[in-house]
């Protein structure tokens, strides 16, 4: 990735804060205490011609006075103020800039010719801008958190574009609740020159990203977007808002995007291969299935449950969205009416009646891997007390302990004494969810992926 054009941007070896402050209330104190309080390796200064030091960083009057090379600037200065410090940056030889400040193109004309004098500053010396207005982006890979966000949310293989840096923000909190780990996470903010055709280029090159998120309001080069993510391989996922009257209103006013149709950008994600969501827990859904299982090869699922009533709102869940629950092989279901009691359902979906022993769910979900005519597996456990529930959790990890060739996404429904099987889920790459309807998502999810895989691009 060394050599990629955002590569300073998002992996730089050195960075200067403009703008750096001692009162906690400011951006600039904020983001120079999230780059220092992390594991980031590299060089920083702080930028400040009032104060000699600041968070133990040393501090100078000017980007020039900085004795090394900075490789990326973080800019925290009024928008006025923003031209002078990229012309001081091209002079140091500044490779990009992070340019947090807002007070541009969102404002109104006035706020949009300025922020064209910065974009073509910025190019004039060759340095590739993230912003304006954005809260700034994190790199969990190099342990780099160079926006405003508080904490880091847990490594993954997940990297978000968000156009939005408050929704970013919630959703770095979210998914450190839920055990999600991310990978980067961007805010584009008004994108005035990286955008998300960039970011895309970016992290199909990327070795720590597996699946890419996108929060859009509007895409200012709709052509470019789609050249770009034609090209990109892996899962894409993306929400797209201000479809309504109010919404392309709000979009408008808050990074300046025009909306566009809703069946327009339909069309055009298909056509690149994006699998649209609509809203954000059905897009983390959906992330942590794409970024942990094989591929989708079809529709067809098997569904394993020790209960008959989750079992039949799952059913249900997944003929809602286009899958199907086929009958199983007849080798299948004699194999696993073998390790049930007679009076267990061996049809599909399977219904244990509370037989949940770890050598059961094990042994039965090896089998529905094994039949052919069965493309990807939803395993569900309802807890009622009569079974620690990290036991059936073990059995499905186990049983794909050995490289599963079919999606497995599982289903733990309960409350607080399901807590610690999340962790497991996640701690070994099993996509884990609350309900059967939240699980049916995802699989729809992975099985959209792999029938617009299969689809020629124009």
């Amino acid at each position: 990735m060394a050599g990629h054009p955002l590569s300073s941007l998002l992996r730089p070896a050195s960075i200067a804060v403009i703008g750096a402050s001692r009162d906690p209330a400011k951006w600039g104190c904020k983001v120079l205490r999230n780059i220092v309080g992390n594991p980031y390796k590299g060089k920083v200064y702080a930028v400040n011609p009032s104060v000699s030091a600041i968070e133990g960083v040393a501090c100078y009057p000017g980007v020039g006075d900085v004795p090394g090379g900075v490789e990326l600037a973080v800019v925290i200065v009024p928008s006025p103020a923003v031209p002078r410090v990229v012309d001081e940056c091209g002079a140091k030889g500044v490779k990009a800039l992070c340019v947090i400040t807002a007070g541009f193109g969102e404002t109104g004309p006035e706020g949009a010719r300025l922020e064209e004098r910065v974009r073509e500053r910025a190019a004039s010396h060759g340095m590739r801008m993230l912003g304006p207005n954005t809260m700034g982006f994190l790199n969990n890979a190099i342990g780099l958190n160079a926006s405003v966000v508080p904490k880091m949310p847990p490594k993954g293989e997940i990297s978000f574009i968000t156009q939005s840096g408050a929704l970013g923000l919630s959703l770095v909190d979210w998914s450190i609740g839920s055990h999600l780990g991310l990978n980067c996470v961007v805010s584009t903010g008004n994108k005035a020159d990286v955008s998300e055709a960039d970011l895309l280029e970016y992290f199909e090159e990327d070795g720590d990203t597996r699946t890419i998120a996108m929060y859009i309001e509007g895409l200012k080069d709709g052509r470019r977007f789609l050249e770009a993510a034609k090209k990109v391989r892996k899962p894409k996922l993306a929400i797209k808002a201000g479809m309504s009257r109010a919404g392309a209103r709000a979009a408008a006013s808050h990074t300046g995007s025009l909306a566009g149709s809703d069946a327009v950008y339909d069309a055009a994600f298909r056509q690149c291969g994006v699998v649209r969501v609509e809203g954000v827990g059905e897009m983390f859904d959906a992330a942590m299935a794409l970024s942990t299982q094989p591929r989708a090869k079809g529709n067809r699922v098997a569904i394993l449950s020790n209960g008959g009533g989750a079992a039949i709102m799952a059913s249900d869940a997944c003929e809602r969205r286009g899958l199907t629950v086929p009958e199983l092989r007849r080798h299948t279901k004699a194999g696993i009416a073998r390790l049930l009691p007679a009076f267990a359902s061996v049809k599909n979906p399977i219904d244990t009646v509370a037989k949940s022993d770890h050598d059961i769910y094990r042994d039965a979900l090896r089998a529905l891997i094994d039949d052919d005519g069965i493309d990807c597996v939803l395993v569900i456990y309802a807890h009622g007390g009569f079974t620690n529930p990290e036991e059936p959790a073990r059995a499905v990890i186990d049983a794909l302990r050995d490289k599963c060739p079919k999606p497995v996404v599982a289903c733990w429904m309960g409350g607080r004494e399901v807590g610690d099987v999340a962790r497991m889920f996640r701690r070994n790459r099993v996509p884990y969810y609350p309900t059967p309807e939240r699980a049916s998502e995802a699989l729809s999810a992975l099985i959209r992926h792999y029938e617009l895989g299969k689809a020629p691009r124009k």
